[in-house]
């Protein structure tokens, strides 16, 4: 059974990554939390999430975009990972959720039906720049990194190319340097890698029909997934401060 639920858990979130460009840890952690202890499911999220990405990164479009338009937000995220590392060990871990977690309940809804902010929508490269910062921080502190700007491009009303754009090659960026940390702190262990070799299987198809479907929905139908997937995120985070 434990294992059954691994792969599921890893095929339904490569697909939704492959789809949206983030989520994955919500969705995995979502079915690993019942059969895997913290320590071992973090290194897996951060490798699973990584490997989708490799994988639907392969499938993406060619896109006029410059890589200028995630380079803000991946600098200033790069320097808030080892912050939040250093935070994990000082704030309390329930606040931490239950704050953020209340605000993505609310925030969603709100964005959901009433969309449109001007003045938010015209900032420029150094709101992009402090949201970068709190995406870093906020995976440093527990693998949370697309919380924040997905939350942000949304709010900016960026077309839905745009938005997994930015937050495929950012959330990326942050893993990989987050792996890197975990392999020099000793963090990645023998016993991990039969679960890598199931998460290559598992993934790999469910993150190329995702990055396909991607072009088969509209605007509206990307907003609403993104939203409910960040309200799904907050109340995870809530449920997860009561067991």
């Amino acid at each position: 059974m434990t294992w059954f639920i691994f792969i599921l858990g890893a095929m339904i979130a490569g697909f939704v990554q492959g789809l949206t460009g983030f989520a994955f840890a919500l969705i995995a952690m979502s079915f690993w939390v019942w059969v895997l202890p913290p320590q071992l499911a973090a290194p897996l999220v951060v490798f699973a999430s990584l490997w989708s990405h490799l994988i639907a990164l392969g499938r993406e479009q060619k896109h006029d975009f410059s890589f200028s338009l995630v380079l803000p937000y991946l600098i200033a995220g790069l320097i808030g990972v080892p912050l939040g590392t250093y935070l994990l060990h000082l704030v309390d871990g329930n606040s931490f959720k239950i704050i953020l977690g209340l605000f993505l309940m609310l925030w969603c809804p709100i964005m959901l039906f009433a969309p449109e902010f001007p003045r938010i929508q015209a900032l420029g490269k150094i709101a992009d720049i402090c949201i970068g910062f709190v995406g870093g921080v906020l995976g440093g502190l527990g693998g949370f990194c697309g919380a924040a700007p997905s939350a942000w491009v949304m709010l900016k009303n960026l077309p839905k190319a745009q938005q997994r754009y930015i937050l495929r090659h950012f959330n990326f960026a942050i893993q990989l340097f987050t792996l890197l940390i975990y392999l020099y702190q000793g963090t990645i262990q023998r016993l991990h890698l039969p679960y890598f070799a199931l998460i290559i299987i598992a993934v790999s198809i469910p993150a190329m029909m995702g990055a396909q479907m991607f072009y088969k929905i509209s605007e509206i139908q990307f907003k609403r997934i993104v939203l409910s997937l960040l309200f799904a995120f907050g109340c995870f985070l809530l449920f997860t401060t009561l067991i």
